[in-house]
């Protein structure tokens, strides 16, 4: 099961996977651009537009009755970040052909569907119809408000704003609901044709058929768009801070969340990402960690403590949920515990517990569509792509010392806390 990638137009490639395991086929495709406070807005709205209706099937009641004509396709847009890009999916999933009763070329059909969507909108008077626009807007900012009520995630956001305040990583991949309820039905289209012009494409196929032609429908119509010239995804993995940034936030909440963000000088496609993914579970990334293991059940310090890393912008999040007369000593024992794993105070029990934790899970990959897509879509801009496997065997072959190498480069540059409601300090 190996991917082959071709190049189909400028800044366009495909990625297809033939797996006969699966019973449905599913087209991917993501489109790669910038993230900037200018556009963020504008890009976030596009997949949500561009699955809603199209030129040829212009409402909801046509444009499913082709769906289940598709033998009960789907159509789903959705917005990601990937580093310092802003990431915008459309994806189709449908019984791949060989289930179709009376031969139909239903992934061929699927593909068809998607350039009608991307290319060939559902437009009135040039512009998308505003209607479309007020209740997609409505919609999208009612669940970037609505985000609030995941204060885990809430936390996390406000502490990547706060060490990344001049990056674009600190923007989020939707930005704000009130310029969200600010765009217009001309704005919004002028921000779908530069798409079409400048992102970075991958489509991505999985099914054991019809690569030709889904190839060649993308081919077309990206040939097709006028002035087409993609724009580079950069992500800036240089920047520090001068200085350990603090900000207590307050509201009406019971439990507190403590976010501690460091920079771990290493993201991809640096030679020690391996080393550093190793170092994150060690430290807080499995129910083995330090973290849990001492600041949660020895300490009793909070109700859960873990740690994330970016590769792609080489971060690494600490989160904890604590009551507030416990926070200093949470952010104290935690930092003692980076130390600890800097100066090689950890068990080979420990190292091999996480490695066992790491390599399975890139195991359990292929066992989804949409894990494999995932995997092979946010390596777009990456100089090199990698197998599950591959990344698995460097994980194995990472021995003591590069662990605490990649612990050792662990610098905590914000610290954040969302705390009971009463004053606010920063």
């Amino acid at each position: 099961m190996q991917p082959t990638i071709h190049r189909l137009c400028a800044g366009v490639e495909s990625l297809t996977l033939p797996d006969a395991r699966f019973k449905t086929a599913q087209i991917t495709v993501g489109l790669f651009l910038p993230l900037s406070r200018d556009t963020v807005e504008e890009y976030a709205i596009l997949p949500r537009l561009l699955t809603r209706a199209c030129a040829a099937y212009p409402d909801f009641t046509t444009l499913n009755r082709r769906l289940n004509e598709l033998y009960g396709a789907s159509v789903t847009g959705q917005t990601m970040r990937v580093g310092e890009a802003q990431l915008l999916l459309l994806t189709a999933e449908a019984t791949a052909d060989r289930y179709a009763l009376h031969g139909e070329a239903v992934t061929a059909s699927c593909a068809q569907l998607l350039c009608e969507m991307l290319f060939r909108p559902a437009l009135e008077n040039g512009a998308f119809r505003r209607e479309d626009v007020e209740t997609e807007r409505r919609c999208l900012a009612e669940d970037v408000r609505a985000q609030i009520n995941d204060k885990r995630w809430y936390a996390r956001r406000r502490a990547e704003e706060l060490l990344c305040p001049d990056e674009a990583y600190g923007i989020g991949q939707f930005g704000s609901a009130e310029v969200i309820e600010q765009l217009t039905p001309e704005r919004v289209t002028a921000a779908w044709r530069r798409m079409l012009q400048c992102a970075t494409v991958r489509v991505m196929l999985q099914s054991d058929g019809a690569m030709p032609q889904v190839e060649e429908a993308f081919r077309r119509g990206f040939s097709e768009v006028e002035g087409r010239a993609p724009v580079p995804c950069v992500t800036d993995t240089t920047t520090h801070l001068p200085e350990l940034r603090r900000h207590t936030e307050r509201m009406a909440i019971n439990q507190s969340k403590l976010v501690m963000g460091f920079r771990t000088g290493c993201a991809e496609p640096h030679e020690d990402v391996a080393a550093t993914r190793l170092m994150n579970a060690v430290l807080g990334g499995t129910p083995s960690s330090l973290l849990f293991r001492n600041v949660r059940e020895k300490l009793s310090l909070c109700y859960y403590c873990s740690s994330a890393y970016d590769r792609m912008k080489g971060l690494l999040l600490v989160q904890s949920g604590v009551d507030e007369v416990n926070a200093a000593r949470a952010e104290e024992e935690i930092l003692r515990q980076v130390e600890a794993l800097a100066s090689g105070d950890f068990t080979e029990d420990d190292l091999e517990a996480a490695r066992r934790c790491v390599t399975q899970s890139f195991e359990s990959v292929g066992d989804s569509q949409s894990a494999l897509a995932a995997w092979y879509i946010t390596q777009t801009l990456l100089p090199q792509q990698s197998e599950p496997s591959d990344i698995r065997y460097a994980v194995e072959t990472v021995d003591r010392e590069a662990v605490i190498r990649a612990a050792k480069r662990l610098r905590c540059e914000c610290v954040y806390l969302l705390a009971q409601e009463g004053r606010t300090d920063g």
